[in-house]
């Protein structure tokens, strides 16, 4: 499911030209979502955030995230966005909430709490990777 180049996702996104502010609220709605509802999340997020490029095979990540998400793999499809080169983990908490951290090469980590299900928990903490990254390109 993972393309070739370990960070293509993010650099076929224009992050400089990101809101760091729209990611983070993005993030917010997908930790609200109600656990059947990840469809919806990846949804709005492959819609909002961008489009990536086209691989040399006709393919995109979110072309392979959709067919994912078709099939109801929805931690798969979250995993399928993060960068190759990112450190990632996840997990649910006794009080039934699923928390989950991100960690590009090119930045500091990044989380999710609370969120409701394990998907939306690794795409909130992805979103929030990516929001630190255009923070940090706007102040450079």
């Amino acid at each position: 499911m993972y393309c070739e180049s370990p960070n293509h996702w993010w650099q076929s996104i224009a992050i400089e030209a990101t809101d760091p502010e729209f990611l983070e609220n993005l993030a917010q709605w997908c930790e609200r979502l109600e656990p059947g509802d990840e469809r919806k999340g990846f949804d709005r997020v492959l819609r909002e955030v961008g489009e990536p490029a086209v691989e040399p095979d006709g393919d995109t990540i979110a072309h392979r995230v959709a067919r994912l998400v078709d099939v109801a793999a929805y931690e798969s499809a979250a995993i399928a966005m993060i960068p190759l080169g990112a450190v990632y983990s996840g997990g649910r908490m006794k009080d039934g909430s699923f928390v989950a951290q991100v960690i590009p090469d090119e930045s500091a980590g990044a989380h999710s709490r609370q969120a409701r299900s394990l998907a939306m928990a690794l795409l909130a903490a992805l979103l929030r990777a990516m929001a630190r990254l255009a923070a940090e390109a706007k102040a450079a």
